[in-house]
């Protein structure tokens, strides 16, 4: 029993050392934590802002439909068009808003990478 004692205490000892984290690796953690926060920031960013661009335009787009509702059904076709059309620009807007949000999030994440990465091979040399 004391063999097996002393033998389960060895291996867990070469196994708790085998994984202990060099300060590089930490700071390449940290380096990968900090860079996926900055980067799902500028994705919340960018989707607040497409929300915002959408629900304006939306709302403008209503306010023209609104005020020719008493109006001719011609000047109410080219309301309505008109309409159409600012909701479609609002779409367009805040579909690149997004995109753009997302290529530099994923612009981000991709440097943070590269950082850690080369923290954890100067680990290695």
């Amino acid at each position: 029993m004391k063999i097996l004692s002393t033998c389960a205490a060895a291996a867990l000892m070469f196994a708790t050392v085998g994984c202990d984290e060099s300060a590089l690796d930490r700071e390449a953690d940290a380096v990968r934590d900090q860079t996926q926060e900055q980067a799902e920031d500028i994705r919340d960013a960018s989707q607040s802002s497409a929300e915002a661009t959408r629900d304006a335009t939306q709302n403008a787009a209503a306010e023209l439909r609104d005020r020719t509702d008493n109006a001719t059904e011609s000047v109410q076709d080219r309301a309505e068009y008109k309409a159409d059309a600012i909701e479609e620009r609002g779409e367009e807007v805040a579909d690149q808003k997004e995109v753009v949000g997302e290529r530099k999030a994923d612009a981000i994440e991709d440097r943070g990478e590269a950082k850690a990465d080369a923290l954890e091979d100067l680990d290695e040399e």
